[in-house]
């Protein structure tokens, strides 16, 4: 079995003396790198997220109002569609045939 090491890469970082010092009390060595790595990761996924939003935004405010209506429209189809989805669910989990969760 190939071993983890070759997915990782050492990078040497600067950072202020007093925010190392608060690591150090805080942070185990042994678990260092595993909190900067969830860090780094849930940083770079916010950023990512917005980004996304963004791109949402502009194309929600570039589209016609015929695409908007046209997109309403299928929103009203799917929502009763939907609801009948989880109407014949429901009945199933009366009937005993279809378990919850």
């Amino acid at each position: 079995m190939p071993s983890g090491r070759g997915q990782y890469q050492v990078v040497s970082v600067s950072l202020p003396r007093d925010l190392v010092k608060r690591a150090d009390a805080l942070i185990p060595k042994t678990r260092r790198s595993r909190v900067i790595t969830n860090m780094l990761t849930s940083f770079l996924d916010s950023i990512s997220r917005k980004q996304f939003e963004r791109e949402y935004v502009r194309y929600y405010t570039q589209r016609s109002d015929r695409e908007a209506e046209e997109e309403r429209d299928l929103l009203r189809e799917w929502r009763l569609s939907d609801e009948e989805a989880w109407a014949i669910l429901e009945k199933e989990e009366l009937r005993g045939r279809r378990k919850a969760g």
